[in-house]
């Protein structure tokens, strides 16, 4: 099929699910501003010649009007949204279609996106202006759910996905066909820590393990990833951290991180960040933002 007529394919759908009229007034009006100092790091205080300016971030918008809604990111447009009952549809000024985990993305551009959910069935769409689209599905089992996705790179994959209680165990498997694509298998395991003192709703554990090979010059690699978000230690103080070992030709690379973030009062936050690359030195931040 070409990329001309599944462009019209997507157009057309959009114009069936979104023939109403927007609403004249908004429900709510979201806006969302961070300033953020760093007060030291590995090179010393506040206060050296390598500290900038405190780093303002431009307020982000969110509008809502009934099953409309829009947002911005760094002050310019980011996405237009309309939720109907079984679908919702965006243009976006960045839309991409990665084959899950694994890459074979294409080039992101301004595009339309379509989700749509049809129980069990639910189906996903992008859509470029430079013609470039993906299409995918899964289908929930129950007990199970299994996947497949598509893109204009001739990349595809499918994923198996089976939850049992707090736990979740994935697989993925994905395949390209340009210069340099790989063929990639990943198998990982989420732990939701909801059973554990403190712990909050995006508390989670995670650990994965990928290989990949590319198919133009043959060089395996296998990735080992261990990762903790957002676990609070204290009602104020949320941890994460992340450790990894990639390896490829018989060359390791292991990479560590750890953050920790403490609410000191309402609005303001301190964020320790620590990481170490290979047999590079040690990295560290200590930085003080403000939220409106």
């Amino acid at each position: 099929m070409k990329k001309g007529l599944i462009g019209v394919v997507v157009l057309v759908f959009v114009a069936l699910v979104c023939g109403t009229a927007f609403a004249a007034t908004f429900d709510s009006v979201d806006i969302e501003a961070t300033m953020e100092w760093t007060i030291f790091n590995q090179d010393g205080f506040l206060g050296g010649t390598d500290y900038d300016a405190p780093a303002l971030t431009v307020p982000d918008l969110t509008i809502t009007a009934g099953s409309w809604s829009a947002g911005t990111d760094d002050g310019a447009w980011d996405y237009f949204t309309y939720t109907a009952e079984m679908a919702t549809i965006g243009l976006h000024e960045s839309a991409s279609y990665a084959i899950y985990d694994l890459g074979h993305d294409f080039t992101a551009a301004q595009g339309l996106t379509v989700e749509a959910d049809i129980a069990p069935l639910s189906v996903d769409i992008a859509y470029t202006g430079s013609e470039e689209y993906g299409v995918g599905g899964t289908y929930d089992a129950g007990l199970f759910s299994i996947g497949a996705k598509y893109n204009s790179t001739e990349a595809y994959g499918v994923q198996l996905e089976y939850p049992i209680d707090d736990f979740t165990l994935t697989g993925q498997y994905a395949s390209g066909k340009l210069l340099g694509a790989t063929t990639a298998y990943l198998v990982k395991g989420g732990y939701v820590l909801t059973a554990m003192d403190n712990s909050t709703d995006d508390s989670e554990v995670w650990l994965s393990y990928t290989i990949s090979d590319e198919a133009t010059f043959p060089a395996e690699t296998a990735t080992i990833a261990a990762e903790l978000v957002d676990y609070p230690v204290t009602a104020t103080t949320l941890v994460g951290a992340t450790v990894s070992s990639v390896e490829t030709g018989g060359v390791s690379t292991i990479t560590y991180t750890g953050t920790s973030a403490t609410t000191l009062v309402e609005g303001v936050t301190f964020t320790l960040e620590v990481g170490k690359v290979g047999d590079a030195d040690v990295t560290y931040s200590g930085m003080v933002g403000i939220s409106l």
